[in-house]
């Protein structure tokens, strides 16, 4: 009976064209954890808003890309209070928590954890997670409380904290485009070092118009560093293999034991965020746009021991294709000056597969990735879908002039080739950091609840000529 009443509904709304009517009332059933509220602030509604039919995909296409809910159903009909619509809006709340652990096994890290992860706090649309990992390479603990409508508001926040102790490697900089050696240029582990930092961090945001927002964030973190040394053969390099000696290591070649990457001290900064987003995901198709650009500095006079900014640009489309297939590009571009070696850009490793984590970084960072997916099937809410991708980045040091940073020799792109200081052609120089990749992989996906629950991709570095596999299982974003 539901059924008939609901397609009599949206025939007789068709019927009557796209002419704009008032709202009002609005009605929203079959939600169970999800408030009332929550479903009119997502669904963007107001009594005595302008209605017509067309808004009827609109709506049904916010609610959809919420995450929130497994089905949803919108309709409208004349109202009985005098004039204009009654909008009706069926939600079933998708199981919205989850505790899991999780396992990965990525080029350098392998290790596993447990998280908890809400994505309708209170009912709210808020968002907490709470995850914590040991690994060979990054362990930590990370905690972060959305909440996109502090009282219903247009205002948003964030709280979030960082806990991190992870074993460092720095790469020999890339002096070639192509490695003719696997164990040649950038694929040389040089020096090996623990980086504790221990980060907080709170951010204030309005939206202004329909996914336009700016947001400002202030955080802090304790940096500190532990047995810095010459990187063993064994963490990531193919046989045969020479350890670097200190003087390949050390800014200053006087010294015979090794240096830490940096200072040790508080880093505490100020980043301001400005952003447009009018991306949508109908059950696992993404679609639309999200532009961004940010500025960050570090704050002394709320006691930074670093001096340094930087800013970026984020590009972001995504384009349904043929239904079920999905096209997403991504590209960035940033830059900061005096950057402190826990700030540095990095490239590798799931930002860049087919390459090991970290292996790149720099104060100047340009990438763009490109993924196709499609589905391979879907059985009652288990989804698994197929992915090609090409990644690209250009990640370098254009500048190594930072008093509270020990670079390794070489590191500034036009640097000299070697300690002779024999240069490399303008051409060697320009390239040399240009770095691609290809590959395939797979995703798994509940329909019923949030979170992806494998991911498997395999990358083939075009100019390491070397493949990498990169496994998660459990809470994999």
């Amino acid at each position: 009976m539901r059924i008939a009443i609901i397609s009599l509904a949206i025939v007789l709304a068709t019927a009557s064209g796209a002419l704009a009517e008032p709202i009002r009332e609005i009605v929203v059933e079959e939600n169970t954890k999800t408030t009332d509220d929550t479903v009119i602030v997502i669904a963007r509604l107001s009594v005595d808003d302008e209605w017509n039919v067309e808004m009827i995909e609109v709506v049904k296409a916010r609610l959809v890309s919420s995450g929130l809910f497994k089905d949803v159903t919108v309709f409208s009909e004349p109202s009985k209070k005098g004039g204009g619509v009654k909008v009706t809006i069926l939600v079933k709340d998708k199981h919205s928590w989850v505790i899991a652990p999780a396992f990965y096994t990525q080029p350098t890290n392998i290790g596993g954890g447990v998280g908890f992860g809400e994505n309708n706090l209170f009912g709210k649309n808020q968002k907490l997670l709470v995850y914590g990992q040991i690994a060979t390479g990054d362990s930590f603990f990370i905690g972060a409380w959305v909440i996109p409508n502090l009282g219903g508001t247009r205002w948003y926040t964030q709280l979030d904290t960082f806990l991190k102790s992870s074993r460092t490697i720095e790469y020999a900089p890339p002096s070639t485009y192509i490695n003719s050696d696997a164990n040649e240029g950038a694929n040389r582990a040089m020096r090996e070092s623990r980086l504790n930092y221990l980060n907080g961090g709170i951010k204030l945001g309005i939206e202004l118009f329909r996914g336009f927002k700016i947001d400002a964030r202030i955080r802090a973190a304790k940096v500190s560093y532990q047995d810095s040394k010459v990187a063993s053969c064994a963490v990531d390099t193919k046989p045969p293999c020479t350890p670097p000696t200190p003087l390949e290591i050390n800014s200053d070649p006087t010294l015979t034991t090794i240096q830490d990457p940096g200072i040790e001290g508080t880093d505490v900064s100020t980043e301001f965020t400005m952003s447009i987003d009018r991306r949508a995901n109908w059950y696992g198709i993404q679609s639309g746009y999200k532009y961004s650009a940010s500025f960050e500095t570090a704050s002394p006079g709320l006691g930074s021991d670093f001096r340094y900014f930087l800013t970026g640009l984020n590009i972001y489309r995504a384009e349904k294709i043929m239904e079920r297939h999905n096209l997403i590009f991504r590209t960035s571009i940033g830059y900061g000056f005096h950057l402190p070696f826990q700030q540095e850009y990095l490239t590798g490793g799931t930002s860049m597969r087919g390459w090991l984590n970290n292996q790149f970084r720099g104060d100047f960072k340009a990438i763009a990735n490109l993924e196709y997916s499609v589905p391979f099937f879907t059985i009652k809410g288990l989804s698994i879908r197929g992915l090609a991708f090409w990644d690209s980045a250009y990640t370098t040091f254009l500048r190594t002039d930072n008093p509270q940073r020990n670079y390794l020799p070489g590191s500034q792109r036009d640097a000299p080739f070697d300690a002779s200081g024999d240069e490399r052609s303008k051409f060697a120089q320009y390239m040399a950091p240009f770095k691609n990749s290809v590959g395939i992989g797979t995703r798994l996906y509940l329909r019923q609840i949030v979170l992806p629950l494998l991911g498997l991709d395999i990358g083939y570095g075009l100019e390491a000529r070397d493949v990498q596999v990169y496994l998660a299982i459990g809470l994999t974003d």
